[in-house]
């Protein structure tokens, strides 16, 4: 990763470089133990000052992920030095877990490192559930994640078909948690952390609307939980309240990522088309 000190940062140092650039604390030390900070190919001191058209240089030593690289077709939207962006088809998980160990996403870009001779851990930035469909961000480097999910969130955009006619625009802003005795089920709850999402009407019937929704937090289901508690469950979401009479998946697709690139200092928006099955259920509208 590399960064190049501008005019108007004269005088700063090398810390406070880094720091302005998203790098906590924490990040710093990770690169100083398990890597190497240079200003113009010399291993520099965190508290050196900085000069116009210095080159900042960050090397992480890193060993192979832990993930089962497993060779897989990997429709690759969007990739550069420090990010990969992948349209991910609904039936896949994303990372690999007690139930599912392996044939997930991960172990898909698990294989295409090792292929182009990358040596890093496997880190989505986020998730999707195994029925939803669209894109998925992988971070390369530790900074690009907690860049992106702490310093300077990206903006996830989502369309979703739900039960039932609804109208305009809103907000639903209500808590989730887990639901007792259940590992996977989530509810709305008091005691649950905080969950807000947007969403607008595109085009409804009397028997489905097709909503576009972004959401300020990222809590487990929060799209589902938030539109089942509405009463207009997302079509063919069973586990909150829709049968699969229509689609065998909930029709839920993360059809666009945007954020600011802070190593190329432009903005980046990445479109992912609607799958045909939630097409077809479109036609019914």
């Amino acid at each position: 990763m590399r960064f190049v000190v501008k005019a108007q940062e004269q005088g700063i140092t090398l810390e406070g470089f880094l720091k302005k650039k998203g790098f906590s604390n924490r990040l710093i030390r990770i690169y100083k133990r398990r890597g190497e900070i240079l200003v113009n190919n010399i291993k520099s001191n965190v508290k050196e000052v900085l000069q116009p058209g210095d080159i900042i240089d960050l090397i992480l030593y890193e060993e192979e992920s832990d993930v089962k690289a497993e060779k897989m077709d990997l429709n690759i939207c969007y990739e550069d030095e420090d990010i990969l962006i992948i349209d991910k088809p609904a039936g896949i998980v994303v990372h690999p877990t007690k139930r599912y160990q392996s044939s997930t996403l991960a172990n898909g870009v698990a294989w295409y490192f090792k292929e182009k001779g990358l040596k890093m851990p496997i880190r989505p930035i986020n998730r999707l559930d195994k029925g939803t469909s669209g894109l998925v961000i992988f971070a390369k480097r530790p900074f690009m994640q907690y860049y992106m999910q702490i310093v300077k969130p990206m903006t996830k955009l989502y369309f979703a078909v739900v039960e039932g006619k609804m109208e305009g625009q809103g907000t639903i802003d209500l808590p989730i948690a887990r639901k007792p005795d259940n590992g996977i089920e989530r509810m709305v709850s008091e005691l649950g952390d905080e969950a807000i999402t947007n969403y607008k009407v595109i085009k409804s019937s009397e028997k489905f609307s097709l909503l576009r929704l972004n959401i300020q937090t990222g809590r487990t289901h929060q799209i589902r939980v938030h539109l089942s508690h509405i009463g207009h469950p997302i079509v063919g979401d069973t586990l909150y309240g829709s049968n699969d009479n229509y689609i065998k998946r909930q029709a839920l697709h993360a059809y666009r990522v945007s954020f600011v690139h802070p190593v190329l200092e432009r903005s980046v928006s990445v479109y992912s088309p609607l799958p045909e099955d939630i097409k077809s259920l479109l036609n019914l509208l």
